[in-house]
């Protein structure tokens, strides 16, 4: 049997474009509103971890407010700015002052050889000096105390003790102090 045309223009015009339409007008809602959920559902993660990265900040500040830290991170951040050779040489002759040569001394001051153990691992710039002292090991313990608390940036490599053998008979031997130190410096950015 053969249909007319009119039958099957009132099909295709009444029946299959009705429901193509539809389903695409479904369909499109459908996706739009599932990109509206994964927009909405993207800030509101954004705006969580916003607040509580103003927690963070605020508790931070709070710190910072207290004792006297904003100061002593200023005082900090001009240490690390200033020279480090002549820093550190400053702040060695300052503390080997209060002691009798005797007691404690400087026997060397160099570039430290070969790569650096910590820094290495870092790409943050860094420099390394290798310190050499004789004497005696409660005055070496207070010069490295010192040292540190005057220069917050510098690390302990490594520390090498060595004793000497005593001069003569009857005296005290001293010991030989081999220091690498890491000095964190102020990256470019």
């Amino acid at each position: 049997m053969k249909s007319s045309h009119h039958k099957t223009a009132i099909t295709i015009f009444g029946g299959v474009i009705p429901f193509v339409l539809i389903s695409t007008l479904i369909g499109a809602t459908l996706y739009g509103r599932g990109k509206l959920n994964q927009t909405h559902s993207e800030k509101v993660s954004n705006f969580e971890r916003y607040k509580m990265a103003r927690i963070h900040a605020d508790g931070i500040e709070a710190t910072l407010a207290t004792g006297q830290k904003r100061e002593e991170i200023a005082y900090w951040r001009n240490k690390i700015e200033t020279d480090f050779i002549q820093s550190i040489t400053e702040n060695l002759e300052k503390i080997l002052d209060q002691y009798e040569p005797s007691v404690l001394r400087r026997t060397a001051m160099g570039q430290a050889p070969g790569a650096a153990a910590f820094g290495s691992a870092s790409d943050h710039p860094h420099s390394r000096i290798q310190l050499s002292f004789e004497g005696g090991f409660k005055p070496m313990q207070m010069l490295l105390a010192e040292l540190e608390t005057e220069m917050p940036h510098l690390m302990l490599e490594s520390l090498e003790i060595t004793p000497m053998p005593a001069a003569t008979e009857g005296a005290k031997g001293k010991l030989n102090f081999q220091v690498i130190y890491l000095c964190w410096e102020n990256s470019a950015n």
